[in-house]
C-alpha cells in the first residue's frame, strides 16, 4: 500500500483509486486476480498493479507466455508495461517496456 501511494503520488492520482486486493498479497493467487479485475474494473483502459516479488514476476510471466515458471525477475522498484487486448490467465499480453530502478531514477533526474 506504501508503494501504491508514493505511485499515485507521483502520478497525481487520488488515494481513493487505490483499490487493496487480497489477490496481490504473496499468498494471492494470480487467476482469482486477473478475475476480479474482470469483474469489477473490465471498462478501465489501464491499471497499476502494485506488489512484491516473486509474485509479480510470476504474473507477468504468465500473461507474457502463459508459464508462471519462466525465469523472470523484477528488481525491487521495476517497472513494466504489459498491453492487453483481452485479460485472461495465460498467454495474453505484450510487453511494451520495462525500466530498472537504476532508470527509473535516470528519468527522474532529467525529468
Amino acid at each position: 500500500m506504501e508503494t501504491a501511494a508514493i505511485l499515485a503520488k507521483r502520478l497525481d492520482v487520488k488515494k481513493s483509486r487505490i483499490i487493496p486486493t487480497e489477490h496481490l498479497e504473496a499468498t494471492g493467487y494470480a487467476d482469482q486476480l486477473i478475475n476480479e479485475i474482470n469483474e469489477k474494473y473490465g471498462d478501465a483502459e489501464e491499471i497499476a498493479l502494485v506488489g512484491h516479488e516473486p509474485y509479480l514476476s510470476n504474473l507477468v510471466s504468465v500473461l507474457l507466455t502463459g508459464d508462471a515458471n519462466i525465469s523472470m525477475t523484477l528488481k525491487k522498484g521495476s517497472v513494466c508495461k504489459l498491453s492487453v487486448d483481452t485479460l485472461q490467465y495465460g498467454r495474453c499480453a505484450n510487453l511494451d517496456w520495462l525500466l530498472s530502478p537504476a532508470q527509473l531514477i535516470h528519468i527522474g533526474e532529467n525529468a
